[in-house]
C-alpha cells in the first residue's frame, strides 16, 4: 500500500521555468506514468509555451485569471483538456492554478 502525501504548500519555494519567464511551479506529486500534480503561477503578462497533452490535463484556477481557449477563466474555474489536446495558456492579470497531468507534456 502506498503512503499518503502531506504538503504545506506555503513552505515550498516557487521554481521558475527557465524558458518561460514569469511562470513558476511547485511540484506536489510525481505520477508513476511520468505525470505531475503541480501548482502553477503566472505573473501578470506571462505565457507558457505551446504544448500537447498525450494523457490530457485537468486544472482548477485558485487565484486570479488564466487565459486559455480564447477566454479568461477566473478563480473557481475547472477545465479538462482531453488526451491529445494542445494549447498555450497565459495570464494578463496573473494567477495560481492547480494542474493535474496524468502524463508528461510534449512541446510544440
Amino acid at each position: 500500500m502506498s503512503e499518503s502525501i502531506q504538503i504545506l504548500t506555503h513552505e515550498r519555494e516557487w521554481r521558475e521555468f527557465p524558458d518561460n519567464p514569469g511562470v513558476s511551479y511547485k511540484t506536489l506529486r510525481k505520477h508513476a506514468e511520468g505525470g505531475l500534480t503541480i501548482l502553477l503561477k503566472f505573473e501578470p503578462g506571462a505565457r507558457y509555451h505551446g504544448h500537447r497533452h498525450p494523457g490530457g490535463e485537468e486544472y482548477y484556477v485558485l487565484e486570479g485569471e488564466l487565459d486559455d481557449l480564447g477566454k479568461g477563466w477566473p478563480a473557481g474555474s475547472y477545465i479538462w483538456h482531453p488526451p491529445g489536446s494542445a494549447h498555450r495558456p497565459s495570464s494578463r492579470k496573473g494567477c495560481v492554478v492547480l494542474v493535474m497531468l496524468p502524463q508528461g507534456v510534449e512541446l510544440l
